[in-house]
């Protein structure tokens, strides 16, 4: 189901040695609904990036392909890492902080995952 101008959505990062991607998904209710499923395989320089800079990776590779989602609706990335931070930090390698002034053109909010049972 397609969401409405201006719901509230939700994005999941996930990273390996290989690959990194995320899906954009909706609440409905207590459940979160998927709409969209980016991914990419990592080659070259870009499968040996640190984790940190794999999700950052994968984040803005995902605002870069759903652009209008990002324009349209408020979205939240729910992530167990402190993304928020990492982009602002002042020590920032230049990749990052490009990155980072990318993606603060989306104004996007950051919340910590919350963890499912099974994964305690």
């Amino acid at each position: 189901m397609k969401p409405q101008t201006g719901e509230k959505l939700y994005i999941y990062l996930s990273t390996s040695e290989e690959a990194v991607s995320a899906v954009l998904v909706r609440a409905e209710g207590k459940e979160h609904q998927p709409i969209y499923y980016p991914s990419k395989v990592l080659q070259g320089a870009e499968s040996k990036y640190p984790p940190i800079e794999k999700l950052t990776l994968v984040l803005i590779m995902t605002a870069r392909k759903l652009c209008p989602y990002f324009q349209s609706h408020q979205v939240t990335i729910l992530t167990n890492q402190h993304l928020k931070h990492i982009l602002a930090s002042p020590n920032a390698s230049e990749r990052k902080t490009k990155w980072a002034e990318e993606l603060s053109e989306h104004g996007i909010e950051f919340e910590l995952r919350p963890v499912i049972k099974a994964q305690s």
